[in-house]
């Protein structure tokens, strides 16, 4: 997984202004005023990344199970959301006519702790679904 590092719109770089009167004054005004500036927006930004990279697991998980549950599901990232989708056609047995397709959306927020689903197809399918569903 690749370290998600926040951006300038997320985190300020820290900055000061010196005036020079040497070269020694201007070190000593960033030892004294920069550094501990830098310190702590560095320690923000570590936060930052941490919490979205198990935001990041957590959607991962959720979207392993989702997979799992629905075989041949195509997973895409979005930024901070994961989306799941399944898709399945129907044809009945021996009637002519057209092919019916069954289909998942689901959208898994950016905690991983929210999923939204979206659901179309045949209604003895959905029925199914939810009573399956409602069993939980």
């Amino acid at each position: 997984m690749l370290t998600n590092i926040p951006d300038d719109s997320e985190v300020q770089a820290p900055s000061i202004r010196v005036t020079a009167s040497s070269a020694r004054h201007v070190a000593r005004e960033i030892t004294r005023r920069l550094y501990p500036l830098h310190t702590e927006i560095s320690q923000m930004a570590a936060q930052l990344t941490a919490r979205k990279e198990a935001e990041a697991r957590n959607r991962h998980a959720v979207a392993e199970a989702l997979a799992e549950a629905l075989p041949g599901a195509r997973v895409q990232e979005q930024h901070r959301r994961t989306d799941v989708y399944w898709q399945r056609a129907f044809q009945p047995q021996g009637q002519p006519g057209p092919v019916q397709v069954d289909n998942v959306r689901a959208v898994i927020g950016a905690s991983g702790e929210s999923v939204s689903v979206e659901v179309s197809g045949r209604p003895q399918g959905i029925v199914a679904m939810l009573a399956a569903f409602a069993e939980q």
